[in-house]
């Protein structure tokens, strides 16, 4: 604030006041901007202690060694057991052992493919493997279809493997999760990814593509690429999954 400024506040007041009034009065602003900094500091501190010594109890209570178990919450939907490796969900009463599949596999409307073999732009996938985390609790057709049996918003996702390692060049291609709802014969591309055509592209790619859709009943599900023969085929490298929220 300028010297002319504080008279003009000064005067506007009612008041004649002489310079050392004047001055009294800035030293006292001056005074009460200083102590709420001062304040506002003080309050960060405090609530960074705060934070410092819940994180360390926090850190002690979970890497002590003389804890035998613990208990993780979280908005008080899902939390682990230690000691007898049980997993609980939401309300559930029913207890799920966390070493099996099952709380994987017995998902309603939902499913977890891997790659088996692929027929032109068309990938054939399996809900067979010895692992036991492939599973299908929806219906699948041709084999390269999930068909939905329920209504609503699903997650899906899908990984594809590429190895260009036996070209020169990469070329581009592109793979994609679509959608054909038979009703009405209507056919929609849900996700689309593609990769290559660069001299700087790596010769060995992941194409993953997930997200939220809504589906129909009825609706098919499948995964395309346009060129399978760069697909790597490795045990578990490629897979397609969906599941209702």
């Amino acid at each position: 604030m300028s010297d002319s400024e504080k008279n003009d506040s000064h005067h506007s007041s009612g008041r004649n006041l002489n310079p050392e009034q004047t001055r009294a009065i800035d030293e006292e602003q001056f005074d009460a901007t200083d102590a709420v900094r001062l304040f506002n500091r003080r309050i960060e501190s405090a609530l960074e202690k705060q934070r410092v010594a819940i994180v360390s109890e926090i850190h002690e209570k979970f890497q002590s060694k003389s804890s035998e178990s613990c208990v993780l919450r979280a908005e008080e939907a899902i939390w682990l057991e230690s000691d007898n490796h049980v997993l609980k969900i939401g309300d559930s009463e029913k207890p799920i052992d966390k070493d099996s599949f099952s709380w994987w596999r017995e998902r309603p409307n939902s499913a977890h493919l891997y790659l088996k073999d692929f027929y032109r732009t068309q990938l054939h996938w399996t809900a067979t493997e010895e692992t036991g985390s492939a599973f299908s609790n929806l219906p699948i057709v041709d084999p390269n279809k999930l068909v939905i049996e329920k209504t609503g918003h699903y997650f899906v996702y899908a990984a594809v493997v590429f190895d260009f390692r036996t070209v020169t060049k990469v070329p581009q291609v592109y793979y994609n999760i679509t959608g054909f709802l038979p009703v009405i014969s209507r056919f929609t591309f849900v996700l689309m990814g593609k990769y290559g055509g660069s001299p700087f592209s790596e010769k060995r790619h992941t194409g993953y593509l997930c997200g939220i859709s809504k589906f129909y009943k009825g609706h098919q599900i499948s995964v395309s690429v346009n060129d399978h023969s760069f697909i790597d085929n490795t045990p578990y490298a490629n897979f397609f999954g969906i599941f209702r929220l």
